[in-house]
């Protein structure tokens, strides 16, 4: 073995460690982990049921990709609901201002990606809508838009009498009984899981919790529906009254407390 042997035996042997940690971290697959504030959001709005939830994401071992979030509701009745993200709220620093009071800085997105460092925590404020309710209106709510603007070109509705009066045509008075029937709140306990998406394969560290809703509550949250109902009619009239603004709707919520979290579940999670 000659002098350039030894060099290249040498060398090869300071790049081992190297090469030794490049393949742990390609092969490693990172685990995520997602705690939620005690106190989650429940409300029904325009927009059906909702689930607003303040959440820390942590990931081990590397960094971890996510493309959704999700909750899996279930009632003691044994009913099941599936909501999805639809909008996130991150903290990105703090700041005073001259008077000396902390300024949040957020920065507010459409759920597409989310980047989960294995050097930090990712917290976040994410709104969960219904999916079934997403597919259950699409159709009535195109046929009420598409019913609406044939009866303002024929000249049909010109004054808010005209608007009140729209919800005896068929395809309003279905909107309004659809809203009613996608309540989907009752008195009870709920189970509540939350679960990721990602476009590579990770492990998920699962907390199921668990939160109760009262008659109260329930009855609070149904009143909500009167307000959809004027804010329906505050939107037709925003399009033939032009003095008219739409005011923006001051729909009642209700904060329920989570428990549980106790002995979490490791799964496997991929698109």
């Amino acid at each position: 073995m000659d002098v350039m042997d030894v060099v290249a035996l040498v060398g090869a042997a300071a790049w081992t460690p190297q090469l030794g940690t490049w393949a742990w971290r390609w092969l490693t697959k990172p685990t995520v982990s997602l705690y939620t504030h005690s106190l989650v959001r429940i409300g029904y709005t325009m927009d059906g049921p909702i689930v607003d939830s303040t959440c820390a994401l942590l990931s081990q071992n590397k960094d971890a990709i996510l493309n959704g979030l999700g909750i899996t509701l279930k009632h003691e009745s044994g009913a099941t609901y599936r909501f999805d993200w639809v909008g996130l709220s991150e903290d990105l620093s703090e700041v005073q201002n001259v008077m000396g009071r902390t300024i949040s800085i957020k920065k507010t997105s459409l759920p597409l990606v989310l980047k989960v460092l294995h050097t930090g925590v990712a917290q976040v404020f994410v709104r969960f809508h219904h999916r079934q309710f997403k597919v259950d209106t699409k159709h009535p709510f195109a046929d009420a838009v598409e019913r609406f603007n044939v009866l303002i070109k024929a000249e049909r509705v010109k004054t808010e009498e005209h608007v009140n009066d729209l919800f005896s045509e068929p395809e309003f008075s279905r909107i309004v009984r659809l809203f009613d029937s996608q309540f989907i709140w009752v008195a009870g306990r709920y189970t509540a899981v939350f679960d990721i998406r990602s476009p590579s394969k990770i492990q998920y560290r699962q907390h199921p919790y668990d939160f109760t809703l009262s008659q109260d509550d329930v009855d609070t949250l149904r009143g909500n529906l009167d307000v959809i109902r004027q804010d329906l009619l505050q939107m037709m009239k925003t399009r033939i009254i032009p003095p008219v603004q739409r005011a923006e709707p001051m729909y009642t919520w209700r904060q329920v407390e989570l428990t549980g979290a106790q002995n979490p579940m490791v799964v496997g999670v991929s698109t």
